[in-house]
């Protein structure tokens, strides 16, 4: 059993000037990133399944604060009604350094916007490697102001 030092959840929250469903949107078909959000998604492509369908694995090119990254992720949970995805690192450089990294990003509609509330929950390989607080904060804050900014 891992030891709890090594294992943690990082949370967020961010207030976006966009609907909840178009933010929605944007994670579920995760594709849309690299359009809207060229300086930290390189390339995202479909390997398996159906985009928009639990299950469908992706792989990403992206840029994670100082660090290109290559991951495959598997899209666990696609949520409609409460407007939540969760992606499992299942491959990748990311992998080097924990042994789980989940992340789940869900939107509720709040006034002409909504919330975002981004988390990771994650297992490191030892006591050395920091908490991912910078990939929290790259997908929480700067992913979120790219979005947010291709509707205004």
């Amino acid at each position: 059993m891992a030891q709890s030092s090594l294992c943690g959840r990082l949370s967020g929250e961010y207030e976006i000037k966009v609907s909840a469903d178009k933010c929605f949107q944007f994670w579920s078909l995760p594709y849309n990133l690299v359009k809207h959000c060229p300086k930290i998604y390189n390339k995202i492509d479909l390997l398996e399944g159906e985009w928009g369908k639990p299950g469908c694995v992706i792989v990403c090119d992206c840029n994670l604060g100082r660090e290109r990254v290559s991951v495959k992720e598997k899209m666990e949970v696609i949520d409609y009604d409460n407007k939540r995805v969760e992606f499992t690192v299942i491959e990748g450089n990311l992998l080097q350094a924990f042994k789980s990294l989940k992340l789940i990003v869900a939107f509720t509609s709040k006034g002409k916007g909504c919330s975002s509330v981004c988390s990771l929950e994650y297992e490191k390989l030892n006591e050395n490697i920091p908490d991912p607080t910078e990939i929290l904060d790259v997908v929480d804050m700067d992913v979120n102001k790219a979005i947010e900014a291709s509707f205004n």
